[in-house]
């Protein structure tokens, strides 16, 4: 009894134990409870939350890939609007490659991109681009890609002052269809140069051959050297004709050439040829006649270095008696009219020298004498404006070289143009000390060497153009037409 007595008690001292055990495991099966109820509310909430944070990135890569393409498209229009491509279809060809071609400089990872380019009001040209950007986290509700879509708009202006030499060979290979459509080509250039109200624009046309006629009307500026007009009579004289000579003709075709051109022609010699002495002879007698030796403005060269620099203002430029030598040089302007009329007043005829041409287009730009019109150029050389430039254009190698005893451009160079050639490297090497722009265009000339002095006179190779036939020129001067004019981004 006393064993069940103390058992009895010791059970009712520990009920209140059992108890609190029963409350704790009642509570680890409610926590068993809460935890299955957590991973249901886990697993429930887990695809809004990879939403959100894949979605996010997804929409950060597209913002990105929407920056990238924008900058990509604005240089694809700003190089289309220079390119010089007036038809759509031509200008839409020419930005998409660009395009292209700014997407894989870029890095951009953008697919499907389609774009598009045409001409606009105002002298614009409009690019739109869209693109396709994959997706991750939205591709779990079958989002994948994101649409992107970008535009800009570039304007044609002049809002700097230009000065522009055209250096235009105007040498006898140049006759017949070369010069008309060298006199199209050099309008449209004008005309794009001043189609805006506020162009500020001098251009000067310097024709060349084998020399540069500058003029009567300077024959007695200091920087001139210049005989007097003198008059020469000629005395008559008479002689005996005591024989008659027949002779037979034969035609063939032969190769001649006009500046260093060939072209097929007819030529003719005498054979079996019959001299004959006549019964009575004749006495033939020419009269007297005055002969006028006349300056016609053909100017030649000062002595080396002084023909390759505009930095000597003591130098002289000898001009000769009975030459012809083409249209007078017509120093900068800002009358359009006299510009074009110059242009449409240009002759072929004359040999080839390209240090001439060029000489005097680096004089019509630099302000010292002997040409005063152009502005002086910036601090230290540096011309921000106005802004210098030249155009160069020749169909062929130099056929002349320069005599340096008396500075004619006389001795014929065609089979050893060497000293010609230094001289225009000469001058394209000054000329682009001074920073003025220098842009080449060789016409349908198929000598490699003077191509190659060409390319490397221009100031970079888009300032080079290689024009086989006249729509590549006209292609070339309305490229260069654009190149000058400034390019802004509108929006």
């Amino acid at each position: 009894m006393i064993i069940l007595r103390v058992w009895i008690k010791e059970a009712t001292e520990l009920r209140p134990t059992y108890k609190l055990l029963g409350q704790v495991k009642r509570l680890r099966a409610f926590t068993r409870d809460i935890r299955g109820m957590t991973a249901v509310w886990f697993g429930l909430s887990i695809l809004p939350v990879a939403l959100l944070v894949f979605g996010g990135i997804d929409m950060a890569r597209a913002s990105s890939e929407k920056v990238l393409l924008q900058n990509a498209l604005d240089s694809a229009v700003l190089m289309a609007a220079r390119s010089g491509q007036l038809g759509d279809s031509e200008l839409d060809a020419m930005g998409d490659a660009a395009l292209q071609a700014q997407i894989q400089v870029s890095g951009s990872g953008s697919s499907t991109v389609t774009s598009t380019f045409s001409n606009g009001e105002n002298d614009s040209v409009s690019g739109v681009a869209t693109a396709k950007v994959g997706t991750l986290g939205l591709g779990l509700i079958n989002v994948d890609y994101l649409n992107i879509e970008v535009s800009t708009e570039v304007r044609r202006g002049l809002d700097e002052s230009i000065e522009l030499a055209l250096v235009l060979d105007t040498t006898g290979s140049m006759s017949g269809a070369r010069l008309t459509n060298l006199k199209s080509a050099a309008n449209n250039l004008v005309k794009a140069l001043t189609s805006d109200p506020k162009a500020n624009v001098k251009i000067a046309v310097v024709p060349f051959a084998q020399y540069v006629n500058t003029g009567v009307a300077r024959r007695n500026e200091p920087w001139m050297n210049v005989p007097a007009d003198w008059t020469q009579n000629v005395p008559g004289s008479c002689w005996t004709q005591t024989h008659h000579t027949t002779c037979k003709v034969k035609h063939f075709a032969c190769v001649k050439y006009n500046d260093g051109v060939a072209y097929n022609s007819t030529c003719s010699s005498h054979y079996d040829c019959v001299s004959t002495p006549l019964k009575s002879p004749k006495k033939h007698c020419s009269n007297p006649y005055t002969y006028k030796h006349t300056y016609r403005g053909c100017t030649g060269s000062p002595a080396y270095p002084k023909n390759v620099t505009d930095s000597d203002p003591a130098r002289r430029y000898p001009g000769y008696l009975n030459l012809n030598c083409g249209q007078v040089i017509t120093p900068l302007t800002s009358n359009m009219t006299t510009v074009k009329n110059a242009i449409n007043a240009l002759s072929a005829s004359g040999e080839t020298y390209i240090p001439s041409g060029l000489a005097w287009g680096f004089n019509a730009i630099s302000s010292p004498v002997p040409l005063t019109e152009a502005a002086p150029y910036g601090e230290d050389g540096v011309n921000s404006n106005p802004r210098k430039a030249i155009v160069l254009m020749t169909d062929g190698q130099n056929t002349q070289r320069m005599n340096h005893g008396n500075g004619r451009h006389d001795v014929n160079a065609a089979s050893n143009p060497t000293q010609p050639n230094k001289y225009t490297k000469e001058l394209c090497t000054n000329i682009k000390a001074k920073n003025i722009d220098v842009y080449t265009v060789a016409f349908e000339v198929t000598d490699k060497t003077i191509k190659k002095i060409l390319e490397d006179c221009a100031s970079s190779p888009s300032h080079y153009f290689d024009a086989s036939n006249s729509a590549q020129l006209t292609k070339a001067f309305a490229e260069i037409s654009f190149a000058l004019r400034s390019l802004y981004i509108a929006r």
